[in-house]
This record gives C-alpha cells, structure tokens and sequence, in this order.
C-alpha cells in the first residue's frame, strides 16, 4: 500500500472519530440539560430585564397583573361615578377654537428619591419614571435616604414605603421614621407614602399627621400624584395628568415646596 492510500484511509477514519469523541463527550449530559430546560418551563425560571433590573418571569408577571387590576379598579370606579351624576364627555373644541394648552415642558430633569429596601419588587413604577424622564435615586434604609438628600441637591419629591428592613432586623414604621426625620432636617420636599394595602389601612392617619402628601397602596395614583406634584417648573403640586381622584385625606401638603 503506497503512502498516499495510508493517508487517505487514516483521513476516512478522522470525522467517525470525531464524531465517537463528541458523542462520548456530550450524550451523558443530554438528560441533565433536558431536565433544566423542563424545569425552566415549569417553573418560568426565565429572567427579562425591566428598567435595567434583572427578574424572573414570575415576579415580572406578578407586578404586572396587580397594576393591570389596579387600573381596571379604577377605570371601574370613574365609570360608576360618570353614570351616577350622568356626565357627559365635554364635546370638542369648535373649529377655529384651540385646545387648551398642556402644562409647559419641565425646563430641567425632574428628580425623585424612592426609599425601599427591596426596590426591585417595583420596578415596573421605576421603570415608567424613568421612561417619563424622572431621574430616580435609590436608598435602601432611612439613614442612606438622608445622606442622599444632604448631598444631593434638587430632590423634588420623596417616595418611602412603610415598613423595611434596616439594620438587619425589620422595622415595621421605617417610613415614618423617615417622615419624622426629614421633619428635622427641615427637608420639605413632598412624601408619597407607597405601601402595601394592609400597610396603608393601618398606617394611613399617622403618615398623613406626620406630614406625607400622599399615602396610598395604587400605583396608578402614586405614578399619578407624582406628575401632578413634578408637573409645575416651581415643584407645586398640581392635578395627576390622569384625571383620577385623590383619595379623602391625601394630597395634604407638608409645608411650602421649595422650588426644584
């Protein structure tokens, strides 16, 4: 046998062995990665990215059905009191008549500071914020929120849940805390209390007395009193660009709004 068959009978035999050495390889964890993929399907163990934050599929769908169910309540709510006092839809503006102007463009990037010790849990909020041109700070604790307010200057508004845990254990009253200190400091940007609703219903007095402007567990009327309060260039606070109504008792202002 001369050289040149030696050579192409060894070159015939190189993809079979390739080929045994890839099955050899890779076949023993073929059922381990079909289990996980199965289990990712069961479990809906995918991750989206939200806002720049990272959450399972679950936790994404989670925070979607309950602000989806929070604005079917309130669309519920606005059509029963539309046909009790039978109001009509204002007709449009006649020919040659202008509409009435929006509120003016903000002149300057409007900032919010939301204190939570797990921010992630509402990142959908963020996420719109950020998207209606809000820049958001983050603290995770009360002592992180006023190093952030006493450095950072232009803060228009405050966004504080109730209850979180700091220090390693859980403080049940953190967010009035909060409001008490920001008292003291004579910080007097407006705080929108945003808890859970047994939070709100058990806490609501003691935050509106301790001085927050809003306290409610919807974040339609959270994201709505915000562009109310953000919407004048001076900080004051205005009507949610959603046209919903405060609930009775929110909406009390802290103390004059110092100008963003």
């Amino acid at each position: 046998m001369t050289a040149a068959r030696v050579i192409e009978a060894i070159g015939s035999l190189l993809w079979p062995l390739l080929v045994a050495v890839l099955l050899i390889r890779v076949v023993p964890h073929i059922p381990g990665v079909v289990a996980d993929l199965r289990k990712a399907v069961r479990t809906r163990a995918f991750t989206v990215r939200v806002g720049g934050v990272e959450l399972t599929v679950e936790d994404a769908t989670e925070q979607l059905r309950r602000q989806v169910t929070d604005l079917q309540n309130h669309m519920a709510v606005l059509l029963a009191e539309r046909g009790e006092v039978g109001a009509a839809a204002p007709p449009p503006a006649p020919a040659g008549v202008a509409e009435p102007a929006g509120p003016a463009p903000d002149q300057g990037r409007a900032t919010v500071l939301w204190v939570d010790d797990d921010p992630d849990a509402n990142a959908l909020e963020l996420a719109k914020l950020r998207d209606d041109g809000v820049e958001v700070l983050l603290a995770r604790s009360t002592a992180e929120a006023m190093d952030v307010l006493s450095l950072r200057r232009g803060v228009r508004a405050v966004v504080t849940d109730l209850g979180r845990a700091e220090d390693g254990e859980f403080r049940s009253h953190a967010g009035l805390a909060l409001l008490r200190q920001l008292d003291e400091a004579e910080q007097d940007q407006p705080v929108l209390v945003y808890s859970s609703p047994r939070r709100v219903e058990l806490d609501r007095q003691d935050a509106l007395d301790a001085g927050a402007a809003v306290v409610t567990s919807s974040p339609v009327e959270l994201l709505a009193a915000l562009r109310g309060l953000l919407a004048g260039p001076d900080g004051q606070a205005g009507a949610p660009a959603t046209g919903l109504p405060p609930r009775p008792g929110d909406r009390r202002p802290r103390r004059p709004i110092r100008p963003g």
